[in-house]
């Protein structure tokens, strides 16, 4: 029997189960929908955290509390023990190398202005913090050294916090309130989306030596240096050196576990990110396919039941000179273009439900960008065939070891 007849032979006889058809398929289309919405949400999220350490030069170094190695990369935790302090970024502004370096005292709080209130990140940061990070004032001026020297009240707003609490009126030369204390607003932010997982856009700066005398703080978050002079590996090197001086580290074989510091550079935080982003890719595709395979199952069960209730068709057919080989044929037939069918739905629903998932991450946090995993759409429809060739195999010989004469005399 051609290839062709076969084919045609299993689209009538699965469509003469409309019904059991469409639930058998339904298996194969969700599983199919799981890995493509996982592999994309995975790749979106890679290439997300990917974009929020690039998006600043590759020429970035950043200070952070904590242990030493820089397996984590990418932007420090306030969470561990606190050792970098003011003198630790003194010193490194008298170093001839850098271009530039932003210190960083981050605080939560509530801003009020005139009966309207809303929490915001209050960080505290150096005049530096534009030029690190690559941002600019729509409105005012920025904080400078005479601000940060001073201890000034003072504070650039987001444009967000600028719509919220101020509307159409221009919020420069306003006093807002930061908890307890009262700040001048200087300036407003021009729109800067995300930086490191947070919206800058509903974020409040002010001079770091402010922060930390409103909310008696004695560390530092963090802080970021533009290497200029350097390389970013050299640069890595020699705020290493000095900050072990700094913090009376003795550690000539430079064991970084022996420091409460730690220096990533964006290569750093690029390399940690794209092994995470596999990692969760392969994680999430393998949960994904757990669901597959139940498919396979499920398939392979419906087919049996199939045999059974075709029984006398399949005595029929070889008593009129069908082999063992046309029975078999057709059987595993069905059962591949059932799964093949169900694989190109999936792939389509898969693809949709991505798109809507990223779309809605997008409208929460901007940043993120759809991915269509092709690789994962290969490897779907490939297992999509091989869940028909393998799970419809052992029914498909059940029906061809069928003798014709029993299978007559089947009821």
């Amino acid at each position: 029997m051609r290839i062709r007849d076969t084919l045609k032979l299993s689209f009538k006889a699965l469509l003469l189960n409309k019904g059991r058809s469409v639930l058998t398929m339904l298996g194969i289309v969700i599983g199919i929908s799981s890995v493509i919405l996982m592999l994309s949400v995975g790749q979106a999220a890679q290439g997300y955290l990917l974009s929020q350490v690039s998006s600043f030069g590759s020429d970035l170094i950043y200070i952070a509390n904590g242990p030493g190695d820089t397996s984590r990369g990418g932007p420090p935790s306030a969470t561990v023990k606190q050792t970098l302090t003011v003198h630790d970024l003194e010193r490194l502004k008298a170093q001839s190398w850098p271009k530039a370096i932003d210190a960083t005292v981050e605080v939560n709080d509530l801003v009020t202005y005139n009966g309207q209130s809303r929490n915001a990140l209050l960080d505290g940061v150096s005049p530096d913090d534009t030029v690190v990070f690559n941002s600019s004032v729509s409105k005012g001026r920025f904080i400078s050294d005479d601000d940060v020297s001073a201890h000034s009240s003072v504070v650039v707003i987001g444009t967000n916090v600028a719509q919220q609490l101020f509307g159409e009126d221009d919020p420069i030369n306003k006093s807002i309130k930061i908890g307890a204390r009262d700040y001048h607003v200087i300036g407003v932010l021009a729109p800067a989306g995300t930086r490191f997982f947070s919206n800058v856009d509903d974020q409040v700066f002010a001079p770091y030596t402010t922060v930390m005398d409103a909310y008696n703080k004695r560390y530092l978050n963090f802080i970021a240096v533009k290497a200029g002079a350097v390389s970013p590996t050299q640069a890595q090197e020699l705020i290493r050196v000095l900050l072990r001086d700094t913090h009376n580290i003795n550690n000539p074989t430079e064991d970084l576990s022996k420091d409460d510091f730690k220096v990533a550079t964006q290569a750093d935080a690029a390399k940690n990110i794209a092994t995470i982003g596999t990692i969760l890719s392969i994680l999430l595709g393998s949960i994904a396919g757990i669901s597959l395979f139940v498919a396979g199952i499920g398939i392979m069960n419906i087919m049996y039941v199939t045999v059974t209730e075709r029984t006398r068709e399949i005595g029929l057919r070889k008593a009129i000179g069908a082999t063992r080989g046309n029975i078999l044929g057709q059987f595993l037939a069905e059962a591949v273009t059932l799964t093949v069918v169900a694989g190109a739905i999936g792939v389509m629903f898969g693809i949709a439900i991505s798109w809507l998932v990223i779309q809605l991450l997008s409208h929460l946090q901007s940043g993120w960008s759809f991915v269509i995993p092709w690789g994962g759409i290969e490897l779907s429809f490939g297992v999509s065939a091989s869940i028909g060739i393998i799970f419809g195999y052992f029914p498909a010989r059940k029906a061809a070891a069928l003798s014709p004469i029993e299978a007559l005399r089947y009821e």
